[in-house]
């Protein structure tokens, strides 16, 4: 992929068990499977044997503002990119992170509240 695709979502709930059975019941192509060893977490596929596409996640964060949508956009400088979210003057939630499947994350604030996330499948530079 290139640099701002958008890669992954997540879908911050109170329940990911409740939403689990809802969005399955909801839209019955996606697959949904709880992640082995995040609780709470529930990877969304289209189709059995896809590849995720997204999450359900329980999130204790208080409603309205505190639910949302991230998306995850690629990117080939994770530090560069996290750097420019400071600059622009949003705020970093989390630094460099490891993920399952040789990837690393870094999550954010834009000036308003609204969340967004970066992957990238480079090393720390």
């Amino acid at each position: 992929m290139a640099d701002g695709a958008v890669t992954w979502f997540e879908l911050d709930v109170p329940d990911a068990g409740k939403a689990q059975q809802f969005y399955g019941s909801v839209i019955p192509a996606w697959t949904l499977q709880p992640m082995e060893g995040f609780e709470g977490y529930v990877i969304v596929s289209v189709g059995a044997g896809s590849p995720g596409i997204g999450a359900v996640q329980a999130s204790d964060a208080g409603e309205p503002t505190g639910r949302a949508t991230r998306v995850y956009v690629e990117v080939s400088d994770l530090e560069d990119t996290l750097a420019r979210v400071k600059q622009g003057g949003g705020t970093v939630e989390q630094e460099r992170m490891e993920i399952p499947g040789g990837q690393w994350i870094g999550t954010a604030k834009d000036p308003f509240g609204g969340k967004i996330g970066f992957v990238t499948n480079n090393a720390a530079m």
